[in-house]
């Protein structure tokens, strides 16, 4: 039976199954999938501040007990930006690469900053960024990823947490999401917060999804998914979210792991109706005010099929589960199902 299951996030992380992020990650960097995925190697993901602030969002609006189990709070006030940001993330990689597994660094702090500099793309020289990096808040925040990086902790300041507070409040104010992230379990109502689905297939592929919020309605027999995004620009969200971030293929996943449920005669919710996922979508900054997107049958089939917006080419579902599943079977990752089928001969245009 294909049921909705209680663990914690890293629990599910362990599952050994595809997601609509590993379908997005192959259809954009099959190498990065191979290595990720296949191989297991630990690859780290470059969020950006919308993203980071969606997490803290997201746990402060669903599961506030769990911040400590998933943040470390930084002793600065404010996370470096711009080059010295991106200096004190080079350090740090670097760092962790030289690191063998007794913890002890087998090079030396002025040969992993030299290689950190010029990763980093400073133009002063290195000298200079070295004298603003002592004694600056760059540098606690780099000891401080050094530490908890390797709990899967985030590192957050008190500046993001405020923010995401005052964007929590707005979601629960809000005369459009009230509704929705104010609703209680009840006799009439089931609110499932971070509900877990694994096992289900699409095309035979079997997958795992973890949904933000379910919200069932026995009186009515209704199942309606929710996936709260953070971005920085709300109100362009088809564009500069959906499409971008390809999360048409998540709205396509999350509506028919429910569908797979409510199909399933041994589900308490055999029977019920599925409406198709909607995303409740809140300002980085707190600005703008929240929206919630919908979507409609057209989208779920374009989702599937794939299709053409502003000249550019969006892979479905479709497509892409059938080119990981010939990967998978022959083991083979270095060309595309299509290009061998070819045997390497390409037109220009494609």
């Amino acid at each position: 039976m294909i049921q909705g299951v209680a663990k914690t996030e890293a629990q599910y992380r362990a599952v050994v199954m595809d997601s609509s992020s590993s379908l997005k990650e192959f259809s954009q960097d099959r190498k990065k999938y191979y290595k990720k995925y296949y191989l297991g190697e630990k690859v780290e993901d470059k969020d950006s501040a919308a993203a980071n602030m969606g997490r803290i969002v997201e746990t402060l609006l669903m599961e506030p007990h769990l911040f400590d189990e998933k943040f470390y709070m930084s002793s600065c006030t404010s996370t470096p930006t711009g080059l010295m940001l991106e200096f004190a993330e080079a350090l740090y990689r670097v760092t962790r690469d030289a690191t063998d597994e007794f913890g002890v660094v087998k090079r030396d702090f002025a040969d992993i900053s030299q290689e950190a500099y010029a990763l980093s793309g400073f133009k002063i020289k290195y000298e200079a960024v070295i004298a603003k990096f002592y004694g600056s808040d760059a540098e606690i925040y780099y000891n401080e990823i050094r530490t908890v990086r390797s709990k899967n902790l985030t590192v957050v300041n008190t500046m993001e947490v405020s923010v995401a507070e005052k964007i929590v409040e707005q979601l629960k104010t809000n005369s459009t999401t009230a509704p929705i992230v104010n609703l209680v379990n009840s006799s009439r109502y089931t609110v499932i917060d971070q509900m877990q689905i694994e096992g289900y297939e699409i095309d035979g592929l079997p997958l795992k999804s973890m949904l933000d919020k379910v919200i069932i309605d026995h009186d009515k027999r209704v199942i309606q998914p929710y996936d709260l995004k953070c971005t920085w620009s709300v109100e362009n969200f088809y564009e500069e979210y959906y499409l971008y971030r390809r999360a048409y293929l998540q709205a396509y996943l999350y509506f028919h792991a429910m569908l797979h449920l409510a199909k399933d005669p041994e589900s308490e919710y055999y029977g019920y109706t599925v409406e198709f996922l909607q995303f409740i979508v809140c300002d980085s900054t707190n600005y703008y005010q929240p929206l919630i997107y919908t979507l409609d049958k057209s989208d779920m089939l374009a989702a599937y099929e794939g299709f053409v917006h502003k000249g550019r080419t969006y892979p479905g579902v479709e497509d892409i589960v059938k080119a990981l599943k010939w990967c998978k079977e022959t083991e083979t990752w270095n060309i595309s199902h299509k290009n061998y089928l070819s045997n390497g001969i390409v037109n220009i245009k494609g």
